[in-house]
């Protein structure tokens, strides 16, 4: 076994023993978990079954695949399951409570699976179980902590990479693959995780040109014309010239975790609405990051951002263009891309130390393409800590490469 994965088996218990307390103080018996990365999470195992956690009570998990994997991965017991209808005598003979409320993952569960769940326990009410988890998860540990760090080397790679890979002809969709394949060898784990409905992410995202400001189906201010409609999103096979903007947006996975960062290059100078709006993009992740304090407000940071980009007259291209722009400036990371908090007008609460958000202003031009930026900070006591260590840019290149 190797150092991440004693120091993460050693998390397990108190973590697991922490939501159990958000639990009981919700008057809810027993959780069964079941979406994968809470499984994770609190397991350290993905495969396939129930987790059971309860107060006071070892987790249990009820497995129905990948049995002795999941036993050599969690060092929570591991009970068989054959069939769901036999999960709550299981359940029963492990000691778990079924006089209470059973909770479950409502903002990700299937109604199909939600209607399992109330078959099996039809004297029990089924509710709601997932704020608790995922309030805990967005302050993230000392492990955790390392493991983003180890995941922004990679993502700083990966753009030093892009750099370097960027010339006049390059199909930009080629060095999306390019950039790619530098970061698997790194120790990106090319899969993405995200918790949103219909929220796909295909990373790395290398968005030349016009087609940068096409709006993609998910909620974000960027995604590019991708290769086909079945995608919807990424690069379009779109031919790098001098002034045309690449927009890197680069999710990048190590070990699970994730950082989050996006960079503008530019073979040349890029046009002046561009170069404008991009300038002014640092401005606001540089203000964001005096911002970024443990005790400070969520919502301060969204609308410090709309009040600086109004006062630069460029508040209808700020975070997508017209009815496709989004009312956010950036979110939280962890396991899942899209984690708490999401800095919103209207968020509630305070910066945590723990907590890792990615800060995302971008601007969007149709006709031109995109120009921003983003980064991943740890919040602290202090100033933060960057996670997506590279220059701010925009990146301008040689324009005879």
């Amino acid at each position: 076994m190797n150092s991440e994965s004693e120091r993460l088996r050693s998390e397990l218990p108190a973590r697991a023993a922490r939501y159990g307390e958000a639990l009981a103080a919700a008057g809810i018996g027993v959780a069964l978990v079941q979406q994968s990365v809470d499984k994770y999470y609190l397991s350290g195992t993905l495969q396939q079954g129930f987790l059971a956690i309860s107060a006071g009570l070892p987790p249990v998990l009820f497995c129905r695949k990948g049995v002795e994997r999941a036993r050599q991965e969690t060092p929570w017991q591991v009970v068989p399951l054959d069939r769901p209808r036999d999960l709550p005598d299981l359940m029963r003979d492990a000691g778990f409570p079924l006089d209470g409320l059973i909770g479950c993952e409502a903002d990700v569960l299937p109604a199909q699976m939600w209607q399992q769940m109330e078959r099996l326990f039809p004297e029990r009410g089924v509710v709601d179980a997932s704020l608790p988890l995922r309030l805990q998860r967005q302050v993230k540990s000392p492990f955790e902590l390392d493991e983003m760090r180890a995941a922004g080397r990679v993502w700083r790679g990966m753009m030093e990479e892009t750099a370097r890979q960027i010339r006049q002809g390059l199909d930009d969709h080629l060095l999306s693959i390019a950039v790619d394949a530098y970061g698997r060898n790194l120790g990106a784990q090319g899969i993405m995780r995200t918790r949103g409905f219909n929220f796909e992410y295909f990373a790395p995202h290398t968005l030349a040109g016009p087609q940068g400001a096409a709006p993609a189906h998910f909620d974000g201010p960027t995604g590019g014309q991708g290769p086909h409609a079945a995608i919807g999103q990424g690069s379009a096979h779109v031919a790098i010239q001098p002034g045309m903007p690449v927009l890197a947006d680069f999710g990048v996975g190590v070990r699970g975790y994730v950082a989050d960062g996006t960079r503008t290059f530019c073979l040349g100078e890029l046009p002046p609405q561009l170069a404008r709006a991009a300038a002014v993009a640092v401005e606001i992740v540089t203000q964001a990051e005096e911002t970024l304090r443990e005790g400070n407000s969520i919502n301060t940071l969204y609308r410090q951002a709309v009040t600086h980009a109004e006062a630069e007259g460029l508040a209808e291209h700020f975070m997508g263009f017209g009815r496709d722009r989004v009312r956010f400036l950036g979110h939280g990371i962890g396991l899942e891309l899209d984690e708490l908090p999401v800095l919103t007008p209207n968020a509630e609460g305070v910066l945590q130390a723990g907590m890792v958000v990615a800060i995302e202003p971008k601007f969007v031009f149709p006709g031109l393409g995109a120009v921003g930026v983003e980064d991943s900070f740890i919040i602290r006591q202090g100033p933060p800590e960057l996670l997506t260590d590279y220059p701010r840019g925009p990146v301008l290149l040689g324009s005879g490469r």
